[in-house]
């Protein structure tokens, strides 16, 4: 009894959204951190179908795959997918859902720990705009650039670096 007391804290307080359903896809677990990050009560999921019901409508095919697979004892680590919140906010979410056993070994259910991603998610994008509009200053810049890597090899070749010399960039690099 104070294993399960002392499992039921763990999962309540845990530093992640933890989920879980059975093996009709109800919930059957939803600790704060999912609350937190979703908007939505223990109250409001607990029993209702989570991919029909709080997953978006072009995810559903894929995350009720991952979560069918687990409930045949097939696991997955490391599915990036998207959450939307009571208010329809986007929560990207990386989750390892694990299949859930009884004491006699038999497939019950589905346990999710995801983690919310979202701020990296927007610091990638951030990231590879900031890169193609470097990439644009380069190509059209006015005047020559190039670089070369440790072994004198040619890395960059900008259209100005090809117009005055006459060679490619496909030829230089």
């Amino acid at each position: 009894q104070r294993v399960a007391t002392d499992l039921r804290a763990l999962i309540d307080t845990a530093n992640a959204p933890i989920f879980g359903i059975d093996q009709n896809g109800l919930v059957n677990e939803w600790n704060n951190k999912a609350a937190a990050i979703t908007q939505y009560t223990q109250d409001e999921v607990m029993g209702r179908n989570l991919v029909e019901q709080f997953i978006a409508s072009e995810y559903k095919t894929a995350v009720k795959t991952v979560l069918d697979n687990a409930l045949l004892g097939e696991e997955t680590a490391n599915f990036e997918f998207p959450l939307f919140t009571k208010d329809n906010k986007r929560i990207d979410v990386l989750l390892n859902a694990t299949t859930r056993r009884d004491n006699k070994s038999n497939i019950v259910g589905v346990v999710g720990v995801g983690q919310d991603i979202t701020e990296r998610k927007v610091a990638e994008e951030d990231l590879q705009r900031v890169a193609t509009d470097l990439r644009a200053l380069i190509d059209t810049a006015n005047a020559p650039i190039f670089g070369i890597d440790q072994d004198g090899l040619v890395n960059e070749w900008n259209n100005k670096a090809a117009d005055i010399s006459g060679y490619t960039q496909d030829e230089v690099m």
